[in-house]
């Protein structure tokens, strides 16, 4: 039987591993697309070129462990949003989503929502001073997946 990434061969698996080079793929991406070498990545980041290298080596056994600090740093540097480097990374398993529509437009949604939506519901959460911490289960995700995804079509075939 096939595996998932023989099937989609731009999935990323489980491996904390293969989601670590999931992130170097997107960079790697991202500096073909801009046209972003080595030595100007270096330049724009304070990143020595040879560290780079090492961390962005394109053989994956061969890469230096690279850290959030660095990672963010790189990011920034490429305009990456950190955001949708996860949701593309983590949430779809695949950097090739960015190519093919709908899903540039969902990680776009999804980067704005996630960026504010643990602010509000902290504070919807104060407002109701009878809601405290236990009041909140993680069981309830699926169910709040499911009322997000039918209000997002319901908006979207309005």
């Amino acid at each position: 039987m096939s595996s998932d990434n023989e099937l989609y061969p731009g999935r990323i698996s489980d491996d904390p591993a293969a989601i670590r080079d999931g992130y170097i793929e997107l960079i790697l991406r991202t500096m073909r697309l801009k046209h972003i070498g080595l030595r100007a990545l270096a330049h724009k980041t304070g990143i020595g070129k040879s560290r780079l290298g090492l961390l962005l080596h394109s053989d994956p056994a061969r890469r230096c462990e690279i850290g959030l600090t660095e990672t963010k740093i790189i990011f920034d540097a490429l305009e990456i949003d950190t955001f949708a480097a996860v949701i593309c990374v983590e949430g779809f398993r695949d950097i090739s989503v960015l190519d093919q529509p709908p899903y540039p437009s969902v990680v776009a949604l999804l980067r704005v929502i996630y960026r504010w939506l643990p602010i509000e519901l902290v504070q919807a959460m104060a407002e109701y001073s009878h809601i405290d911490d236990g009041d909140v289960r993680p069981e309830w995700a699926v169910g709040l997946q499911r009322a997000f995804v039918k209000r997002v079509v319901k908006e979207v075939s309005r």
